[in-house]
């Protein structure tokens, strides 16, 4: 049982009070922290990678456009964007951007870079910087290539035609043109598995050297073919400083693998399904499904997201692919529901230390009913509730998906918490607690929990939140002689 004392915070005020007139230029270069668990901004602070995908950014949009955009995502607390340098096919004229220039004077030669394209990447990046802006940047997206085969959407055709020494020498241009950017992630690959040895791999490769000759201490990650993390390809994997995973649905079972392993780093979700996309069941593009993949991942040991919509990335493009729709307007499509639930994301994270939660990967803390672990494939949903606890006790998070409208019940061994706990709900389509009936709650014994069920969305995932608080009553004396 719940009662009905319900703290609001709106969405306007949430804006207000966390992200207007911030800037976190002064923060770069991000790095990883001590234990190489999360990631952290150049005073050692923990930095929470909110990211949004914006593939066709670096060509589709003018300057006047790309500030507009920024500034929204900015004002939402987006600190990360997933960018393009080269756009092969989701723009009005590829590969060329919206002044005309193209990125090489003679088509598809890496050897002859335009410098006038790449001015306009420059200060789109440097205006990125300015707004405390992440780029995660593909400086060479393959495309999507299944089995081998390229779908023709990116740039494997002419990265194998140009060979070893024209990749090289581009990935020099670019590393040395982009060295002394401090806001740059790079991304390896770009929607595909390179075969083994094959001339893929190898010219791939040969860019990412040629960008550490001048770069050396910048950040590295990739994006292979779905279901996989940065590290799953062995000619890669020594060059990555930061794990990600591009998963199904269920954005905890990617995220899980890259936490769990031995040689730790840092993992965020670099994609996972997009709003609306009419890829998988169809249904994966829903609402609820978008926050689960955030909420499911900083439950799982992530250092952050990237959100994605096909409302957004493609920004206009006249390309419609699979469930795309040709009269999309981007910039409705920042203020739709999934983009503005994003910003619930940070007003709960932020507020507490987020960096510490362990996943409670063993049932621990919430002992039934979690639900089942997933798989991870294209289908939609899933019941399975994670959860994370700091190692102090202070603190238990655990994300409750939806299910439908009903409450669902969980089974929580209080004695986890290091003392008498604040209990609340968080609903993570509007940012409002409401208290659990007794609060605060003894730490001590298994006590069973209920959501609020409809969460006024015609959906019932809720955020439990648990701290331990110095102000609530002890636990009830035990009797002499028992012990716990």
């Amino acid at each position: 049982m719940t009662d009905n004392r319900i703290r609001s915070v709106s969405f306007a005020a949430a804006l207000t009070v966390m992200f207007a007139g911030t800037s976190l230029a002064a923060s770069f270069p991000i790095g990883i922290s001590a234990n190489r668990r999360y990631l952290v901004d150049a005073t050692g602070a923990p930095f929470l990678l909110q990211g949004d995908t914006a593939w066709s950014l670096m060509v589709q949009l003018t300057r006047e456009q790309t500030e507009e955009y920024l500034e929204d995502r900015r004002k939402k607390g987006f600190n990360a964007i997933l960018v393009n340098l080269l756009e092969r096919k989701y723009a009005a004229h590829p590969p060329s951007n919206v002044y005309g220039a193209q990125p090489f004077t003679t088509p598809n030669d890496f050897s002859t870079p335009n410098a006038a394209y790449f001015a306009h990447a420059d200060w789109l990046i440097a205006r990125a910087a300015e707004k405390g802006i992440v780029v995660v940047l593909n400086p060479c997206y393959t495309g999507y290539t299944p089995g081998g085969t390229s779908s023709g959407d990116g740039f494997l055709a002419a990265m194998i035609a140009n060979g070893p020494a024209k990749s090289r020498n581009y990935g020099r241009y670019v590393g040395n043109r982009y060295k002394g950017y401090k806001n740059i992630i790079w991304q390896a690959i770009g929607d595909m598995t390179p075969p083994p040895g094959g001339p893929a791999e190898k010219n791939w490769l040969e860019i990412l050297a040629g960008i550490k000759e001048f770069a050396p201490t910048h950040h590295w990650t990739a994006h292979y073919l779905r279901w996989t993390t940065a590290r799953d390809v062995s000619a890669f994997a020594g060059h990555m400083t930061i794990d990600n995973n591009y998963g199904g649905n269920r954005s905890y079972i990617q995220t899980l693998r890259a936490y769990n392993r031995t040689n730790t780093m840092p993992t965020f979700v670099n994609e996972s399904y997009y709003e609306d996309t009419g890829l998988g069941d169809g249904k994966v593009g829903q609402r609820h499904l978008m926050r689960a993949q955030a909420y499911w991942a900083m439950t799982s040991g992530a250092s952050g997201t990237i959100f994605g919509s096909d409302h957004i990335w493609p920004f206009g493009s006249p390309y419609s692919g699979p469930g795309m729709n040709q009269t999309w307007d981007w910039r409705a499509g920042m203020n739709r529901p999934p983009s503005r639930d994003m910003v619930h994301v940070l007003t709960l994270f932020l507020a507490r230390p987020w960096h510490l939660l362990v996943p409670d990967q063993s049932h621990t803390v919430v002992t039934k009913g979690y639900g089942t672990f997933g798989i991870d494939d294209r289908s939609h949903g899933g019941d399975y509730v994670t959860a994370a606890r700091t190692p102090s006790g202070d603190l238990v998070m655990a994300y409750v998906p939806s299910t439908g409208t009903a409450p669902r019940t969980l089974t929580v061994d209080m004695s986890k918490l290091s003392k008498a706990a604040t209990a609340r709900w968080f609903n993570p389509t509007n940012g409002t607690y409401t208290t659990i009936a007794g609060s605060p709650l003894a730490n001590s014994g298994p006590r069973d929990l209920t959501t609020p069920g409809n969460n006024g969305t015609g959906t019932n995932d809720w955020v439990l939140v648990l701290e331990a608080t110095a102000t609530a009553p002890m636990p009830p004396a035990r009797p002499r002689g028992l012990r716990r």
